[in-house]
């Protein structure tokens, strides 16, 4: 995997709808019918005249907001009526972010291609809107609640503790780890292309990325994520740019984020 040191992903936690066969003989529901590209196929047609439907109609437009979005449930996406619910614009003002129902997930990849992937807890954060841009915001992780999700038993525990120790994020010195948002310049209803820092182990570094941001009644969710390279951050644990003849213990430098967070306006 060979990602550029400061890409970001509007759709890291991306959703997987499976589109209906030429001849499928499922009832096709809201999303998917919203998952189907082919206009000339038979399901769209099928589609189209189930879209006469106002409640479906409803629950279709949630569905391609949410393929849009990254967001994968939802119910967390509120609209008023299927005729505005393409523009779900979030409105100016400062929204705080809701710690209990939000989350930052995280996943690593080792040069062989075994995965891990986790959770860590958002400590505080907020977003400022003005005149359709971001102005300001702030993403604080409790680098101390980092979880492992794919594991059990005693190689979870081993994992999050060696997460934890200082060949990697050395959390007993570092606690938190900080995404600050400098601005954000919208690029259709809903992303924003954002110019922000990473500080993790207290080095700071700049990383930019896209995000969407989607009214949910007068709060917003903040979908998307980004990829750090985690060697710019003394990270040094298995990575080839430190180390060589690693062979299957090589751990490839970028890390993957994905955030899914509710704001409050306030």
């Amino acid at each position: 995997m060979n990602f550029a040191k400061t890409i970001c992903l509007s759709l890291l936690g991306a959703i997987i709808f499976t589109s209906c066969g030429e001849k499928s003989t499922l009832p096709l529901g809201a999303c998917d019918c919203a998952a189907i590209e082919d206009t000339n196929s038979p399901d769209f047609a099928k589609c189209k005249d189930l879209r006469k439907d106002a409640t479906f109609e409803a629950e279709y437009v949630k569905c391609k907001q949410a393929i849009k979005s990254g967001i994968s449930d939802t119910s967390k996406i509120s609209i008023g009526s299927a005729e505005n619910a393409t523009y779900l614009s979030a409105g100016d003002g400062n929204y705080v972010m809701d710690v209990t129902t939000s989350s930052v997930n995280w996943t690593g990849e080792k040069a062989i291609g075994k995965s891990h992937k986790g959770v860590i807890s958002i400590k505080r954060g907020n977003l400022s809107i003005s005149g359709g841009k971001i102005t300001a915001g702030e993403v604080v992780v409790d680098m101390n609640t980092l979880t492992n999700t794919d594991l059990s038993g005693n190689e979870k525990n081993d994992i999050e503790s060696h997460l934890k120790s200082p060949d990697f994020f050395d959390t007993a010195k570092f606690g938190e780890a900080t995404y600050t948002i400098v601005s954000g310049e919208k690029l259709d209803a809903v992303k924003y292309a954002v110019k922000g820092k990473l500080t993790l182990k207290g080095i700071t570094k700049d990383l930019n990325c896209e995000i969407n941001v989607i009214a949910n009644n007068s709060d917003v969710i903040i979908a998307g994520g980004l990829i750090f390279d985690r060697s710019q951050f003394d990270v040094r644990y298995g990575s080839g740019k430190f180390f060589e003849n690693l062979g299957d213990k090589l751990i490839e430098d970028e890390i993957m984020l994905k955030l899914d967070i509710k704001g409050k306006k306030q």
